[in-house]
């Protein structure tokens, strides 16, 4: 090889970046790259570090474009305030966003175990306009925001109430300071009606929500209709009303919870009176049995009640075509949710059908509300 070549050579060695790391031909230019390669190591390893941190992120980075205001906060108004508000009958309120993110992860397992919202209807039995579970999206979505950060978004605007009460009377009465002795009490409502009225809805407001199970509504001692704390109004179909006569004794019986508190005040009861419907509801509180019917009906809602926690109860009715149509059905019945399944659509039953309530032991019942056709 001439001298020409070897230095040719030579250049073209030293112009290897990885070789002149780890020769000493070149050692002008092998402490140059050296010093490259270890600000590149550190840089990559900083990326490294940061990559691994953005993975265990906590319940306050945000990585999610679902945000409370556009996304959770309608759900959770729909779904959970109802309990879960400051005073409410669950433990915490998520009423606000600073406390909605507080609970962030919490809610996110709640609702992905099936645990929240409570909802003892087993699934694909029956289509009611109060169902308390949420939809796939929901759950996708509450989980998704709190996998993300639970960032709170830009304002929203909240949309108009239309609350329906055109041609109704609203009337609100604030209920009488009562001592209550046991887990039952019963309240006269300090109200005379001057002629038949026609109930369309009615709603209760507890003094302490977070006491109150069940409320029944009573005129002259007959139930016609109860209330939870899952519920905001009872809201009957339109057309359709409850006949509370001329001089009628209105009360409210409340079923708490075991607590030491021994008065209960600040209580009211809201009462919505519409025109004379097309058709008026009628109540039927029927044991375990099977019921059968004398004439054309619409079922409305249903209560079932087991003699028992834990008991199972389910409510069928045989029409008078063959056709089989489960109303309701609980697995695990839990006396501190005695939901009434208001029907979606309601079920119609021609002359001759029958309703089945059956339970895992004896001593059940189901209350229900329907109108003639």
């Amino acid at each position: 090889m001439q001298p020409n070549d070897q230095g040719k050579a030579r250049r073209e060695y030293c112009a290897s970046a990885v070789r002149q790391i780890f020769i000493s031909a070149c050692p002008e230019r092998s402490r140059a790259l050296r010093q490259i390669v270890q600000i590149t190591m550190t840089v990559a390893f900083a990326v490294a570090m940061l990559v691994t941190a953005e993975s265990v992120f906590d319940a306050h980075t945000r990585t999610t474009q679902v945000t409370w205001t556009a996304d959770v906060e309608p759900i959770v108004a729909a779904r959970c305030v109802r309990c879960h508000q400051i005073g409410g009958f669950g433990p915490m309120s998520l009423a606000r966003y600073g406390d909605a993110k507080t609970w962030a992860r919490s809610m996110r397992d709640e609702v992905l175990s099936g645990r929240m919202p409570p909802w003892p209807a087993a699934p694909g039995y029956g289509d009611f306009k109060n169902d308390a579970r949420l939809s796939a999206v929901e759950t996708e979505l509450l989980a998704r925001w709190a996998d993300g950060g639970a960032p709170l978004g830009p304002p929203v605007a909240k949309p108009p109430v239309d609350i329906g009460l055109d041609h109704a009377e609203t009337l609100r009465v604030e209920l009488p300071a009562t001592v209550v002795t046991g887990p039952a009490s019963r309240i006269a409502v300090p109200v005379t009606l001057d002629r038949d009225r026609f109930l369309s809805r009615w709603s209760f407001e507890p003094g302490d929500r977070s006491l109150v199970e069940e409320v029944m509504l009573l005129v002259d001692g007959t139930a016609i209709g109860s209330w939870t704390p899952f519920d905001d109004q009872i809201v009957y179909p339109l057309h359709v009303a409850d006949r509370v006569p001329k001089g009628a004794g209105i009360a409210v019986a409340v079923r708490r919870r075991r607590t030491s508190t021994t008065a209960m005040v600040g209580s009211a009861l809201t009462l919505s009176f519409d025109r004379k419907p097309s058709r008026e509801v009628q109540h039927a509180e029927l044991r375990c049995g099977s019921w059968p019917f004398d004439r054309d009906v619409e079922l409305l809602a249903v209560k079932p009640t087991a003699a028992a926690a834990g008991e199972a109860i389910e409510v069928v009715a045989y029409g008078g075509d063959s056709v089989v149509t489960p109303v309701a059905v609980v697995s695990r019945y839990r006396p501190e949710y005695t939901v009434t399944y208001r029907m979606r659509v309601p079920i119609q039953l021609s002359r001759g059908s029958h309703l089945e309530i059956r339970s895992s032991s004896a001593g059940c019942s189901a209350t229900i509300d329907f109108v003639n056709r």
